[in-house]
């Protein structure tokens, strides 16, 4: 035990915080709200193989008389420009950790440690990280248990290589999939996102933080910290895929109405967070990071939320949209609650916002405090230093894979079959054609890490001729994803490869893969793009329709006469009419990641029972944007002249190899919660799971309601022949929408639709 009070373990973290504040200097503090640094600038890795820390790295640290926190120290992709020869393996990753705290430590008059911040869009994006499906993948799965687990073990893998924060992107909606980053979302509906959420701060977190006692009235021991937990930081908040016209960063139109309704429940998921990262966009002209209404009164004093607020990368930069400079800029995000800067100038120039009286030190001492309070949450000040994991991190990145295999196998969603699938394992010979067809990257969404070279044989065609052993696998690429030139040779490579073939798998979609030869911008979006990249961030599109050639390629494969499954790669649903059209199966796999390739091939064989239903309105095109379920019931015209307004799938399609049908409903209501049983039954031949949607159409209000909502779902496996009974509750409080006197109300009864099932109920006062 140290000398002072904050070092005395045995007080609250509130008792340690406040002693540690009275302690420190104003540019100590204003150090610790800062995250400025490029963590893979601040080492380099000599030739004997040991690591040096930078000279800029040390002149940020004594600048602010330590470190607040560091981002990106393992951070490997072509824009960091970080790959296996300059990086960090994950076995040293520790090492690193120890000296870049044991140096921090060394100059900070009080031996605060730095928090090690990371991404982890879809897996850690360092070298040899785990890259499980995006998450436009990973809520077709509608399994917050599946979601949990797999989140754990990714908690596990960033504490065995000293990481404390894992930012994950979990609070957008995919409202237009225009825009590139619709897949960094589990889907366009916000209970769906919540719940999801609320898995995967149970999977990094575990009861870090509950809403029912204020973590800074326990001591450490009293929370008790496990080994394999660290902190997550929500992102982004809020409303980021409401941008008009798919635009990334856009402008946000939506009324408090649709906020309170829609977005409300969502951050009401990120309650027991220990970060929340704001968003670059404005919500109704208000710019998200200096959004007090939003970070001060609803999260903090309505929720009840305790952890910190992050900025996004250089977004505090960008409030020179509204401020001429940067000291305004400073105070302004300060005073909404920004505890946390990413690599901005803004908030370096806090001290001179308070000398000028634009802010207070008691502005600081909130956000430094906040900043505090997560490092002794996480037992920083006990433990700051990570022990080599050993032989047991071979053995969790073993775990990690073949959990990545079973979330990819149930974020796959059959669309179309017509007896096609499963594939016979009597065919002789199968075609794998595609751009994705035998790539790796091609299967990865955006911001990921180089892989080991030991992966290439986890590509869709190598996995399926090893799910069919008793065939002859041939591949062809056919055309690529974008690019129009020199595409004729490979195209017709391909069509006379599956003249002789008894099936084609044929792969299509769009890609996230970048390349070390790609201009970046300086919160790492690309700026210019490959031919062939187009999704993810800053990667927006006008059309829906598949890019290159690839209909064509579609077209003349299915001129030869042979059944065509088509496996659709993509971060954002494209325009697949004409490939349902044209094929016998169409498979949705999204980007599914490193296990992917095994995923889908053991799907084509039968080994896997496709279990995943769509998270979004699957559109038409992009004509006829937007088409997100849970629009108003307004009196209107849906259709077009020219074209419907219904998308080709509605939000929760998705086929299997067994039937399934719903054959009992029931709803009863007492004075606080409404229970919906209901029957389902396999009526196939396969074994198989269902996720049991429960939709509510609200009743009553002098507003337009909504056509229905999503307010609970479960998934279950059944065997052939089985039915279970099911049994959901709703309380009041999921029953309640915003009147047109902008207060929260009861609806006075409701629609409740399961399946092909709905019954109607009155509530009673």
């Amino acid at each position: 035990m140290g000398k002072y009070p904050y070092q005395n373990p045995d007080l609250t973290i509130r008792q340690r915080v406040a002693d540690l504040l009275g302690r420190m200097t104003i540019a100590e503090k204003v150090g610790q709200v800062n995250q400025h640094l490029y963590g893979w600038e601040c080492y380099e890795k000599q030739a004997d193989g040991s690591v040096r820390l930078t000279d800029k790295f040390k002149e940020h640290v004594a600048w602010g008389g330590g470190l607040g926190a560091l981002y990106g120290l393992f951070r490997a992709d072509p824009w960091s420009q970080v790959g296996f020869d300059n990086g960090i393996a994950p076995k040293d990753s520790w090492r690193l950790v120890n000296q870049v705290q044991e140096y921090v430590m060394s100059q900070s008059r009080w031996q605060i440690p730095a928090l090690i911040v990371e991404e982890c869009p879809h897996g850690h994006q360092g070298l040899g990280g785990v890259s499980y499906p995006t998450n436009l993948g990973r809520g077709n799965t509608f399994n917050t248990e599946l979601m949990a687990e797999s989140s754990h073990l990714m908690a596990q893998e960033l504490a065995a290589k000293g990481v404390h924060l894992a930012l994950v992107s979990t609070l957008d909606l995919a409202k237009d999939p225009r825009w590139g980053r619709t897949e960094e979302c589990f889907g366009e509906d916000p209970i769906l996102a919540a719940k999801m959420s609320e898995a995967v701060v149970k999977g990094f977190q575990g009861t870090l933080i509950t809403e029912n006692q204020a973590y800074l009235d326990q001591t450490v021991a009293e929370i008790n910290k496990q080994p394999g937990q660290i902190g997550v930081v929500l992102k982004h908040c809020i409303a980021q895929g409401e941008a008009l016209g798919g635009h990334n960063s856009g402008t946000v139109t939506i009324g408090g109405r649709e906020f309170n309704d829609v977005y409300r429940p969502l951050l009401h998921s990120a309650r027991n967070a220990v970060g929340v990262m704001a968003a670059y966009n404005d919500v109704d002209g208000v710019p998200c990071h200096i959004n007090g209404e939003l970070f001060q009164t609803i999260m903090r004093k309505e929720m009840g939320y305790q952890g910190i607020v992050m900025a996004d990368g250089v977004a505090l930069d960008r409030l020179g949209d509204v401020f001429d400079r940067q000291i305004d800029g400073a105070a302004a995000a300060l005073k909404a609650g920004v505890d946390l800067s990413l690599w901005d100038q803004t908030y370096l120039t806090i001290q001179e916002a308070i000398a000028s009286n634009l802010a207070s030190e008691a502005d600081l001492d909130v956000a430094c405090g906040r900043v505090l309070g997560i490092k002794f949450l996480l037992g920083l000040f006990e433990q700051p230093f990570v022990e080599d994991p050993g032989a047991a991190f071979d053995e969790l990145m073993t775990a990690s894979q073949a959990m990545n295999l079973k979330v990819a196998a149930e974020s796959l969603t059959l669309v179309k079959n017509d007896g096609l699938l499963p594939l016979s394992q009597n065919l002789n010979k199968i075609a794998v054609v595609g751009p994705a067809a035998d790539g790796l990257y091609e299967l990865l969404g955006d911001y990921t890490a180089p892989q080991d070279p030991k992966l290439a044989e986890c590509t869709i065609f190598h996995q399926v001729a090893k799910a069919f052993p008793n065939a002859e696998v041939v591949y062809a690429q056919g055309c690529e994803v974008r690019n129009l030139v020199d595409q004729d040779a490979k195209m017709a490579e391909a069509v006379a490869l599956c003249q002789d073939a008894d099936g084609i798998v044929l792969v299509l979609g769009g890609s996230s893969a970048r390349n070390f030869d790609m201009e970046f911008l300086s919160n790492g979006a690309v700026s210019s793009k490959g031919i062939n990249m187009d999704s993810g961030e800053n990667v927006d599109v006008a059309s829906l329709s598949l890019g290159g050639r690839q209909l064509e390629l579609l077209e003349a494969l299915a001129a030869t006469g042979k059944p065509i499954v088509s496996v659709m790669i993509q971060g954002r649903p494209y325009d697949i009419q004409r490939v349902e059209e044209l094929s016998q199966a169409v498979l949705v796999g999204w980007f599914p990641g490193q296990q992917g390739g095994a995923a889908i091939a053991g799907t084509l064989a039968g080994d896997f029972n496709p279990s995943g239903r769509l998270g979004v309105s699957y559109p038409l095109n992009a004509n006829q944007l937007p088409v997100y379920y849970y629009q108003r019931a307004a009196s209107k015209q849906d259709n077009y002249y020219d074209q419907s307004g219904a998308p080709l799938h509605e939000f929760g399609f998705g086929l299997s190899y067994t039937k399934f049908s719903y054959d009992y409903l029931h709803v009863t209501a007492d004075s606080d919660t409404i229970t919906v049983k209901v029957s389902v039954t396999n009526r196939g031949t396969y074994a198989g799971s269902e996720s049991v949607l429960l939709f509510v159409r609200l009743l009553g209000g002098s507003v337009i309601q909504r056509h229905k909502l999503l307010k609970d779902f479960i998934k279950v496996t059944l065997e052939p022949g089985e039915t279970r009974e099911l049994t959901l509750h709703l309380t009041p409080q999921q029953l309640t929408y915003t009147d047109s006197d902008r207060q929260l109300k009861p609806a006075v009864g409701c629609r409740v639709l399961v399946g092909n099932l709905e019954e109607e109920i009155f509530f009673t006062k």
